[in-house]
């Protein structure tokens, strides 16, 4: 019986282990993701910029003509 009881604690306490370290993970992979859509939005807001001072692009999207 006590056997099965430490058992018992050790996966339980494996489980919390494993939950926390997933929980950290998503953390870090959501404040990765948000990092690098903020810079990436920024380089897209930089070209498009640099595109329309030079005459190149319009600033006002043009739909396609079907």
């Amino acid at each position: 019986m006590r056997i099965q009881l430490r058992k018992a604690k050790k996966s339980g306490q494996s489980l919390v282990e494993y939950g926390l370290v997933l929980a950290l993970i998503a953390i870090v992979a959501i404040l990765v993701v948000k990092a690098v859509g903020t810079k990436t939005a920024s380089t897209f807001d930089n070209i498009q910029s640099t595109m329309t001072s030079q005459g190149i692009a319009a600033t006002v999207p043009v739909s396609a003509s079907s």
